[in-house]
């Protein structure tokens, strides 16, 4: 009997939308999977900056917004991103809860 309780008042607290279940999560299979998403989008725009910073690089002007000091924030931008963001939320968040 006690039992039958138990998994009714279980029942009753089951996610029951997307934001419950994956935005206010306090599973940890689920915040390694919010870890691993966000590496990924900031990974991305990371790797949008690096594209510039090489297009820059083979073709001189050819980007008419790249001067030398967007080129320095693109470079500093890119390598924050990469140590910070990208590799502490891939290796350390994601990797550690899973």
């Amino acid at each position: 009997m006690a039992y039958a309780e138990q998994a009714e008042i279980e029942a009753l607290h089951e996610p029951k939308s997307f934001l419950t279940k994956y935005i206010w999560s306090q599973d940890h299979k689920v915040i390694a999977i919010q870890y691993s998403l966000t590496a990924i989008f900031v990974g991305l725009i990371a790797l949008v900056l690096s594209d510039l910073m090489r297009i820059q690089i083979g073709f001189p002007g050819s980007l008419a917004f790249m001067d030398a000091s967007t080129y320095y924030q693109a470079m500093t931008m890119h390598g924050m991103i990469m140590v910070i963001y990208l590799l502490t939320a891939l290796f350390l968040g994601a990797s550690a809860t899973i």
